[in-house]
């Protein structure tokens, strides 16, 4: 790891949340005089037996997704280097293969607060990302304005 910090690695999925993530990392581009790498995952339909995936089924998806970043980049990284990427399969393991092909000194990525069963069966992107990772890993919340408030009675 380095400091301060030269390449930042931001997961985005598209969401207010990994927007606000990006937006973190920008703000820490800007003061370390940072490249941004953002990188985006097209999950894989799990798939049960010896089928073979066609990958040519996720062609749009990836190229949709690229347009999307490239969007991003074009509103939001005004004067910062930045590259864009899209991987498509599992989620934890293509942003620990960006992570390990770029060499970032951080990885900035939104966790998105899902609790009890939702946790149990969607698993947690972000904590298998930083159980893994070889580099820190900064986690942003999601704002209170995004998370359900379950003291409120219905």
């Amino acid at each position: 790891m380095r400091f301060p910090y030269k390449k930042i690695l931001c997961a985005i999925d598209f969401d207010e949340n990994s927007l606000g993530a990006l937006d973190k990392a920008i703000e820490l581009a800007g003061h370390f005089n940072a490249a941004i790498l953002m990188v985006h995952v097209v999950p894989l339909i799990v798939q049960f037996g010896d089928v073979p995936i066609a990958y040519e089924l996720y062609e749009h998806q990836q190229n949709a997704a690229k347009a999307k970043l490239d969007e991003i980049a074009h509103e939001r990284l005004g004067g910062i280097e930045h590259e864009i990427a899209v991987y498509t399969g599992d989620v934890v393991g293509s942003i620990l293969e960006a992570e390990a092909r770029s060499v970032p000194d951080l990885l900035v990525m939104a966790t998105h607060g899902r609790t009890g069963l939702a946790h149990l069966f969607l698993g947690s992107v972000a904590e298998g990302v930083v159980r893994k990772a070889g580099c820190p890993v900064l986690t942003i919340r999601p704002s209170k304005l995004d998370v359900p408030d379950k003291t409120k009675q219905h």
